[in-house]
């Protein structure tokens, strides 16, 4: 009797936790289905001390054809990114701008992972095509 209690609390352990792990998997957030207004789109994200990150959008045929992040000072001045190449502790904004860009439009989404050496980067970046792409619904 002892023996049948424990396999069935076992059963019931992995049953519980399968149900778990399956409500919190990771769903599909790309936009295939949703489509904008054609044209070009400008967003910003999060103004802060050392500068803001901003994307231009383009939409043609309702979808995201291109996309251009940039770095921008305070002042409103895009950075230099031959001074963000990955050298002296500096990431590479230069290459982290394309590879972002070229992986939200095969996504159509704005969702996509950070680039871990450029954390707040990123989610500026990606902020600023949510910007962008909400002037475009």
């Amino acid at each position: 009797m002892r023996r049948i209690t424990k396999v069935f609390l076992a059963i019931l352990i992995i049953a519980s936790l399968t149900v778990t792990l399956t409500a919190c998997g990771s769903s599909d957030t790309s936009n295939e289905d949703v489509s904008y207004k054609d044209g070009t789109y400008v967003g910003q994200g999060e103004k802060r001390e050392f500068g803001y990150e901003e994307a231009e959008v383009t939409i043609e045929g309702g979808k995201i054809s291109n996309i251009v992040l940039k770095r921008m000072t305070p002042e409103g001045d895009e950075v230099d990114y031959e001074e963000w190449t990955g050298e002296d502790d500096r990431p590479n904004l230069k290459q982290f701008k394309e590879d972002l860009a070229k992986e939200m439009i095969e996504k159509q989404s704005y969702e996509v992972d950070a680039i871990a050496t450029a954390t707040e980067t990123s989610q500026g970046w990606k902020e600023a095509v949510k910007n962008a792409l909400e002037q475009a619904k």
